[in-house]
Order: structure tokens, then C-alpha cells, then sequence
């Protein structure tokens, strides 16, 4: 019987994942690309008026004509050499009568057409780097006082007719102020029985007085410090939500005092655009229709439909819209309802089979940046066939953008109050052009220091850890390139500094555990081996306990902080595929087979 020896094969990778690395490292260049060429400052005009010959003419007399004119569809772009001729440009047009409603800010990528085709782009950078639009908004907070008094006065007539109580008025007295008068004839004793219901718990949210036959409800002051406290915080919350849904990521969203909300969009220029963002909020609710005592709204052809004033289901309860086509092709949006809102759905549409039920959508808009006011439409009327559970369909829209921004704007929830534009200005970067160049240059200089040591230390292997090391920050300005809604702040250009420092330390346990192997007589190719080996839990526990604390950091903070956690997490990621990976890819084929012992690195 003859025994075969067999020995490991070592410092070997397979070829699919020296493909995969090749892949991922082409990928994330490419896209870094844009960003390199950098940006110019422009104008952007939109609408069907593109620059005018007289508007050309003051340009250039104020030298300031643009350096480039670019078409996209929509709008046309005024490409300029500096930021001072761009503003200077923007005053010009507007004095000479362009409404400044449809000339925005923007930056024009330099970079090559085929790259942008390609839908490369450059990394957008945050309110403090780039600017960007400020908004101060107050809610309307007397508007959930009414809404209040309002659901008390119908749960009152409700109650009165239920309990058979009839002959009662119920009306408003004022804001938080609800009257009910009895018969003079009638004994208070039903009625003071179905008051305390409304009166009673710990606090009481109303307070009873009574004259005679005549009886106040008072909403008290702490439910209304509550209202509007819970009020605003929920604003907060969709306002939030809504511009997530935009992908503007880096966006301040904070409140102000007892009734405001400060909001900040990075590279939002145009106060329109951003008083758009805020309050294109919407909602539907779903009514019978044929009430006589109800109320009446215009469908999308001006036909009046009767609606029951009390609504089947509110919005409240969607959880999810998706924007879609029927059988036929036509527009449609599908409704996920939670299970609440199933259940009274579900409940009701079987009790109501063979009856109109009409979908009312309610949209919050602003007219001369003055409050944003709802406004009600019937988006379509259906017979009730079978039952509905908690999904469903929404039909009747005229087109498939109007769709795809209906179900974008349930997703993003109701506004429970109007807003008041307090405050709206376009505002310059706060730090600017030079500290970007300085964020760049301290980047420049710790990666150049770190560079040359690595190469006067560990010499031939130094020039694979300098590879690394460009490879890593091609493959961080990719990823945030390529990262949706990402934007780069001057904390995130520092946790790119600091993520590309930290990489050397992967270089550098890798490689002394290398001349460890050596110094006991190993052979080189072992020694890789046992370097790569040996590193790997170290360098891995201390990435990853790393890790941990930065997407701890991105879900608790917001705005600068969120920037800070994102180039983080990219850069830890991006240095453990480089400094391990990467680096291995290099030096296996060429010291990987290498048994030479008295070797130096």
C-alpha cells in the first residue's frame, strides 16, 4: 500500500473571487469618477422661456455671460466659472423680470457626457458644504382645537340619538367650546349621566358648567397643551418621513419652540421647491354616498356627489400605496390597510354590498407662501360588489405620474394640521468652498504620510499597501456616490479621513505577524499564510465592534451626525475588502510560492 503525502495548497484564491474583487473595484471607480472632475456652479431655468437674446446681452455686458449653455429636458442649464457669477447672474435675470420661481441653483458635473449617460454622478454634498434652502413653520394649532370640538359635537348627536334623547341642541360656542341646550321641560338627569362620560377620567379632558338647562363643555388647558404638543410632534414625524421619501437624507428636520419646525434641505435652492417637498402631503378618506344630511364635494368632472359627513375609514390607517396599471392599462393605486382599519373596512363593505362608497382625496397646498390649506376632490365613485378586506384598489386617476405621486404621498402620511410659512430663505454654504479644499487637502496629506511610511517600512510590500490604500478611497467615494439620497458633510469628509487612516492598521497587523513568521524561520509563503491567518480575527472584532457603534450612530442622530455614520460604515466595509482581500489578491501570486527564508519586508 503506497501513502500519498498531501499538503495544503496555500496563499490561493479561487478565481471567482478574484473576479467578484475586480468587479467591485471597476464598479466603484467608475462611479467615484464624476467626482474627481468636480462640479461647476449654474442656473437652472425651467419652464418654456429658455435665455433670451436681451437676457444674453446684459449677461455679457456684466460679464458674467455663462461659459456653457446645456439643454436637459425641462430645463436649460447656464454653466458658470464661479460661484460669484452665478449669484451675479441670478440677480441680473431676476431684475430684468424672470420669475424667480423657475430659476433654481444647481451645480453642472464636469465630467464626461458618457458618464453621465452611463448614470454616474458626482457625490452630492450637504446644507453646510453646498447650501441649500431654510424653512421656519408654524403649525396651526387652533386648526386641532376645532377638530376636536368638532368630533365632540358629532360623538354628542350620536350619543342624544342613540339614547333617544331627542329635542337637544348641540353647537359650537368657540374654539374648544361646545353648547348643549336641553327642553325646558325635561329633567337633567339623562343628559348629566351621558355627560360624564366626557367629563370624567384623570385629567379630564373636558370640564362641565351648567346654567340651568344649558350645559358648556370646556376643553381644559391641559388637553389643549397636550393637542398641541402630540400635533406638532406628529408633523415633525411625517415632515420627516416625506422628505426621506425624497431621498434627501441629510435634511434637518427639528422643532422650534412650542408650534414651529425648522427645516433645512441641502441643495434645495429654490424656497418653492422646498415649500413643495413640505407640503405636498396628502390623504384619503372613503365615504357613503346619498346622505342628504351630508356634505357635498365636486368630482374630477365638476359633478356633485352627496357625501355620509362621518367618513368610513380614514387615512390614517394605510400602511402601504403602490402605484400601478388594471387589466385595461388604466392608472391605479394599491391600498394596504393595517388591521384595524381592515376590520372596519371588511365589516363594513359587507354590510353595505350593492351601495356607492366614494374615495375623497385631501391635499394640503399653498398659495403665495401663505398657510397650507386642504383641498377636497372625489377621485372616483364604485358600488360596493363583495366585501373589502385590507387590500384594494383605487382607480379613476388620469395618469400614471399621478398615481406614482399618490402613492408616494400616502406613504409619506397626512399632515394632522395646516402650516404657516413663517420663514423661507435660500441660504450659501455655511463653510464652503475653502473647507472643502481643506477637508481634501488634510485627506491628501495624511494619505501621502501614510504612504511614504508604509513604503520606507515595509518596503516591497508598502507598494502593495499604498495600492490599497487608493483602491480603498476609489471604492468609499464610489460606494457614496452610488448610496441613494447620500449626501457628503464636513463631519463625513472627516470620517473619510479617519476611515482611511484606519485602514493602515489593517496593513500593519497583517504585515508585522508576517515578519513574526519570519523571525522564527518560516518561509516567506508561509509566513503570508500564517500573517493573513493569524490578523484576520484581530483586524475582523475590531471592524466590527466598529461597525456596531456607527449604525448605532446613524439610527439614533440625524443630519451631520447620519453623515458622519455613512462614511464610516462605507469606509470600514470598503478597507476590510481592500486591506484583506485586496491585498492578498496582490501579493499571493507574486511571494505566495516564495520559500525563500532570510527574506526582509
Amino acid at each position: 500500500m503506497t501513502r500519498q503525502n498531501t499538503k495544503a495548497v496555500i496563499n490561493r484564491m479561487g478565481p471567482w473571487q478574484l473576479a467578484l474583487l475586480l468587479l467591485m473595484l471597476a464598479t466603484f471607480t467608475f462611479y467615484s469618477l464624476p467626482t474627481f472632475f468636480g462640479e461647476q456652479p449654474a442656473l437652472g431655468l425651467h419652464g418654456d422661456q429658455p435665455l433670451t437674446t436681451q437676457e444674453q446681452q446684459l449677461l455679457q455686458r456684466a460679464a458674467v455671460e455663462p461659459r456653457q449653455q446645456v439643454t436637459v429636458p425641462g430645463h436649460q442649464v447656464l454653466v458658470f466659472d464661479t460661484a460669484a457669477q452665478q449669484q451675479q447672474a441670478r440677480r441680473l435675470l431676476l431684475q430684468s423680470g424672470r420669475d424667480e420661481r423657475q430659476m433654481t441653483i444647481e451645480f453642472h458635473a464636469n465630467a464626461p457626457a458618457w458618464l453621465t449617460r452611463l448614470g454616474a454622478a458626482p457625490i452630492k454634498l450637504g446644507l453646510d458644504l453646498r447650501g441649500g434652502s431654510q424653512l421656519l413653520i408654524g403649525v396651526d394649532t387652533d386648526f386641532m382645537i376645532e377638530t376636536q370640538t368638532r368630533n365632540l359635537m358629532e360623538r354628542l348627536r350620536d350619543d342624544l340619538r342613540n339614547q333617544r334623547l331627542f329635542g337637544t341642541q348641540v353647537s359650537r360656542a368657540g374654539a374648544g367650546l361646545v353648547s348643549m341646550t336641553l327642553p325646558a321641560t325635561e329633567t337633567p338627569g339623562p343628559w348629566l349621566e351621558l355627560l360624564r362620560n366626557y367629563t370624567s377620567g384623570q385629567p379630564a379632558a373636558w370640564q362641565l358648567q351648567r346654567d340651568g338647562n344649558r350645559f358648556l363643555l370646556t376643553l381644559t388647558q391641559e388637553e389643549r397643551n397636550q393637542l398641541i404638543n402630540n400635533g406638532v410632534t406628529q408633523n415633525l414625524s411625517i415632515l420627516k418621513k416625506r422628505i426621506q421619501e425624497l431621498g434627501i437624507t441629510e435634511a434637518s428636520v427639528q422643532r422650534q419652540g412650542q408650534k414651529g419646525i425648522r427645516i433645512e434641505l441641502p441643495g434645495v435652492h429654490n424656497p418653492k421647491q422646498a415649500k413643495e417637498v413640505i407640503g405636498a402631503t396628502a390623504s384619503l378618506a372613503f365615504h357613503l354616498v346619498g346622505d342628504a344630511t351630508g356634505y357635498v364635494l365636486t368630482d374630477r368632472e365638476g359633478r356633485a356627489v352627496n357625501l355620509v359627513r362621518k367618513p368610513v375609514l380614514s387615512g390614517d390607517h394605510i400602511v402601504d400605496a403602490r402605484a400601478g396599471s388594471d387589466d385595461m392599462g388604466k392608472p391605479q393605486v394599491s391600498i394596504t390597510l393595517d388591521r384595524a382599519g381592515g376590520a372596519r373596512m371588511s365589516s363594513f363593505s359587507r354590510d353595505h354590498i350593492g351601495q356607492p362608497m366614494a374615495t375623497v382625496f385631501t391635499e394640503y397646498q399653498s398659495e403665495n407662501g401663505g398657510p397650507l390649506r386642504a383641498s377636497q376632490a372625489v377621485i372616483n365613485v364604485a358600488t360596493i360588489q363583495s366585501a373589502l378586506g385590507n387590500q384594494f384598489r383605487i382607480t379613476g386617476l388620469e395618469s400614471v405620474d399621478e398615481a406614482r405621486e399618490l402613492a408616494l404621498l400616502l406613504r409619506a402620511g397626512a399632515l394632522t394640521a395646516p402650516l404657516q410659512i413663517l420663514e423661507e430663505r435660500s441660504i450659501g454654504p455655511t463653510l464652503g468652498q475653502q473647507n472643502i479644499e481643506a477637508g481634501f487637502t488634510a485627506l491628501a496629506f495624511g494619505m501621502a504620510g501614510m504612504m511614504l511610511f508604509m513604503l520606507l517600512w515595509y518596503r516591497r510590500f508598502g507598494w502593495v499597501a499604498i495600492t490599497a490604500l487608493i483602491a480603498n478611497l476609489l471604492m468609499q467615494v464610489g460606494m457614496l456616490a452610488v448610496l441613494p439620497g447620500a449626501v457628503l458633510t464636513l463631519p463625513g469628509i472627516a470620517g473619510l479621513v479617519l476611515t482611511v487612516g484606519m485602514a493602515v492598521d489593517t496593513h500593519v497587523l497583517i504585515f508585522e505577524r508576517i515578519r513574526d513568521r519570519l523571525r522564527e524561520g518560516g518561509s516567506l509563503a508561509n509566513a503570508i499564510d500564517f500573517g493573513y491567518r493569524s490578523a484576520f480575527s484581530t483586524i475582523f472584532d475590531a471592524n466590527i465592534t466598529t461597525l456596531i457603534s456607527a449604525v448605532v450612530l446613524y439610527g439614533i442622530g440625524s443630519g451631520p451626525l447620519q453623515g458622519f455614520a455613512i462614511t464610516l460604515i462605507l469606509g470600514l466595509i470598503s478597507s476590510m475588502i481592500t486591506g484583506i482581500w485586496g491585498t492578498r489578491a496582490l501579493i499571493n501570486p507574486l511571494w505566495g510560492r516564495t520559500t525563500a527564508k532570510a527574506v526582509r519586508i
